[in-house]
């Protein structure tokens, strides 16, 4: 069962001022503790201090009995002498009179470097080398000064106390004292401060104590370790009465710096634990006291606050449910709860205008999600129209292509036809040389074309723009036709002008026959004369077959175009119906015109007939070449008709539904096919090593990574795999073909692609069915 709020209140109040006297009692507990375990440091680092003191106590003797000894007359001479007996003499009873007394254990002389010249305290021994063992006599002979400090020994570690001697002026050697560094010493040093102290020195099985007061070690191994390298140890431990005691390790250095063990302090510190127990007493009893004034205080904050307060709260909790039928209590009130309850009043209105709003917006919502339908649905159709714009925009300029090939090669077979001519005018104008050679130029068809897209902010203007650009495209293909039929008739009038000529030349011969030798050269030009006539007749035939090929094409292209009308009327309704605002294809493709002049009237004269011939020759060249031109200018306006619905697809397939989706990958199929014919028409610089293959292209990526199961389950998606392969392949083939200069061989590849393609669109489509079956 939840608790109500007065409860939670107290409880609050209650467990506020509790955990505020506890967190107080634990920072003050915490206080105390780093107090006195600060003060038990300061003592144990004193008394530390003081052992390292009484150390250097003993040294300092040790040092100062040895500068005695160096200033005694005569004796540095006896060292420099060699008068070791004499020396012996006077030091050995000295030294037994205060080695008892004083704690002297060693007493001795030495020669440079460390050679033991007298040891007083045993005289028997001398002459050995100290050093291997005795640094500080190394080192005292070596500096010439003197050194003191803890330095190990034959006899165990010792305090030591070196000087050198001066003979002189010159330096002969050294003296050195050494007092007694056992457990005498640490004894003396507990009845004099009062606390047990230890010696550990390294052994070697880890760590032994050399001596001192206590019984038992209270560092580990792995502590004195610690100590020994420098870091203090510092803890404290119960005695066996219940006690504190508190504990130091600290390293012990020798006389150079260097650590020789490490020194344990044990000192009593129940003082320090009786002071930590009576402030922790005292945070209790505070606690307590704190605990009975919070109870009282939460009872009386509770009865005069949280009344209240629950009332506003269940008229709140009514107001949240919807129920505004509540009078809000204390609205009449000056205090915080007056305002409180005023702020609940206003709350109440709010609620009111909310629900009164929730209404309108739900029912804006349905009709906002109807219209979105409608403008997806429409959005739709007005893809599926440009997509088959391009398409059939595509499938023109695939017969486009073929057209050029053909009016190529027809023009090249006129400027063979137009060579073979003007030979011949050459030899009826030596046949008759002094006929008047004259003849009216044909004027040029002059063509303009103005290709250009005009992108508009109306989708329907668009629209009508691409209707009368593929109507001008329809009348350019027209035109073409009639230029077909002009050049048809042209070669009528070839064909007639051979036969003349060919006649002519019959005649020329029969004049010559009669002329007898003197017509013999005119009988050989008039055997030219009939082979170039005979030759005009053939190409005649070759180019009325080409023109007869060219007239099929271009129904062909005529088709494609009516169904490119369709589509684009298709998606013209499709903007009127569903946005009548949308932004469409902008693009319009001006109308190509042609205007040809008619070849100059035959003249009567066998001269004049022979320049019609060849006007008419260069009439066919010429037409051709205009007709390059203006399949050229058709292509360039179907490219960039192309480029705008390609443009607006891509803003279409922004929406992401998988419809959309399968509409732009028609669209990209078509690319890839527009990008192959351009490069043949010579529009692009696209070459086979930059083409991609069928994994790469865009229609390739979306086909690998599809992951719509509405879509991977239809039968369609596993057959378009080989088709789509077989496009890019026959494209890669045609490329190359036509960059090695097999243009034949090339347009029959873009045939196969072509194929290959309508297969793709087909397994598209498809798709495309099937999914609006299953939505």
């Amino acid at each position: 069962m939840s608790m109500g709020i007065a409860a939670r209140f107290g409880t609050a109040l209650v467990f506020m001022s509790v955990g505020t006297a506890a967190l107080l009692g634990w920072f003050a507990n915490r206080h105390a503790v780093t107090l006195i375990e600060q003060a038990e440091k300061r003592e144990l680092l004193g008394r530390f201090e003081q052992l390292s003191d009484s150390v250097d106590g003993s040294a300092s003797e040790a040092r100062a009995l040895a500068a005695l000894v160096a200033n005694l007359p005569g004796i540095p001479h006896l060292v420099a002498t060699g008068q070791r007996d004499t020396l012996a003499a006077q030091m050995v009873p000295a030294f037994k009179a205060m080695t008892a007394e004083y704690g002297i254990e060693q007493f001795q002389f030495h020669l440079p470097p460390a050679t033991s010249f007298l040891r007083v305290h045993a005289p028997a021994k001398f002459g050995d080398d100290l050093s291997a063992i005795r640094q500080t006599v190394v080192q005292t002979n070596a500096s010439q000064k003197p050194t003191q400090g803890l330095e190990y020994g034959v006899a165990g570690l010792g305090v030591r106390g070196l000087v050198p001697l001066f003979d002189g002026g010159a330096h002969v050697g050294s003296v050195e004292f050494g007092l007694s560094f056992g457990q005498p010493f640490f004894a003396d040093f507990k009845k004099s401060f009062g606390v047990d102290v230890a010696l550990h020195v390294k052994s070697k099985d880890g760590f032994k104590q050399f001596a001192g007061t206590l019984a038992a070690s209270n560092l580990s191994p792995s502590e004195i370790a610690e100590a020994m390298d420098g870091r203090d140890v510092l803890k404290a431990v119960a005695d066996g009465a219940g006690g504190r005691v508190a504990i130091l390790g600290r390293a012990m250095k020798d006389y150079s710096g260097k650590p020789l063990g490490v020194a344990e302090i044990a000192m009593d510190a129940s003082h320090y634990a009786t002071q930590l127990a009576e402030a922790r007493n005292d945070m209790l009893s505070l606690i307590a006291v704190v605990l009975v004034i919070a109870l009282i205080t939460a009872v009386v904050l509770s009865r005069g606050i949280t009344r209240p307060i629950l009332s506003m709260s269940d008229t709140l909790d009514k107001i949240a449910k919807r129920d505004l039928s509540v009078t809000v209590p204390g609205q009449d009130r000056d205090d915080e709860l007056g305002r409180m309850a005023r702020a609940v009043a206003v709350v109440e209105e709010e609620v009111r205008r909310t629900v009164a709003l929730e209404e309108a917006q739900l029912r804006t919502m349905a009709e906002l999600e109807a219209g979105q339908k409608n403008l997806r649905d429409g959005m739709q159709v007005q893809l599926e129209g440009i997509v088959e714009a391009a398409i059939q925009s595509n499938e023109a300029a695939v017969v486009l292509s073929k057209m050029v090939g053909s009016v190529r090669r027809a023009s090249e077979q006129s400027q063979t036809i137009a060579s073979a001519i003007e030979e011949l005018v050459a030899s009826v104008h030596t046949i008759a040389e002094s006929s008047d050679i004259a003849a009216r130029e044909a004027s040029d068809a002059e063509s303009s074309a103005r290709g250009g897209v005009a992108a508009t902010a109306a989708a329907r203007n668009a629209m009508d723009g691409l209707l009368e650009a593929v109507d001008a495209v329809g009348q350019r293909i027209e035109a073409l036709g009639s230029a077909s039929g002009q050049i048809a008739a042209i070669i009528d009038q070839i064909e007639a002008i051979a036969g003349q000529t060919n006649l002519l030349a019959l005649n020329a011969t029969i004049e010559a026959a009669r002329a007898g030798e003197s017509g013999k050269g005119f009988a050989v030009v008039a055997g030219e004369v009939k082979t170039l006539a005979n030759q005009t007749a053939k190409a005649t035939v070759d180019i009325r077959c080409r023109i007869e090929g060219l007239t099929a094409e271009m129904a062909e292209a005529t088709l494609a175009m009516n169904r490119s009308r369709s589509a684009a009327q298709d998606g013209r309704g499709a903007v009127t119906q569903v946005t009548d605002g949308l932004e469409a294809i902008a693009g319009r493709i001006d109308g190509v015109t042609q205007r040809m002049h008619e070849i100059a009237s035959v003249l009567g004269q066998q001269n004049a007939a022979t320049s019609e011939v060849a006007s008419s020759a260069a009439d066919i060249a010429q037409v051709s070449g205009h007709n390059l031109g203006e399949i050229a200018a058709v292509l360039k306006a179907m490219s960039d008709s192309a480029a705008v619905l390609d443009k607006r697809a891509d803003d279409f397939a922004k929406s992401g539904s998988a419809e959309a989706l399968l509409q732009v990958a028609k669209n990209d199929h078509v690319r890839f096919k527009r990008s192959i014919v351009e490069r043949i028409l010579g529009q692009n610089d696209l070459t086979p090593d930059r083409l991609s293959n069928h994994h790469s292209c865009r229609l390739g990526k979306w086909y690998d990574t599809l992951a719509d199961e509405r879509l991977t389950k239809l039968p369609a998606y596993g057959k378009l795999l080989d088709p789509h392969q077989r496009v890019h392949a026959h494209g890669k083939r045609a490329l190359e073909l036509f960059i090695g200069g097999d243009g034949e061989g090339a347009t029959a590849e873009i045939d196969l692609l072509n194929s290959a393609s309508h297969e793709v669109l087909g397994l598209l489509e498809e798709m495309s069915r099937g999914l609006r079956a299953s939505a």
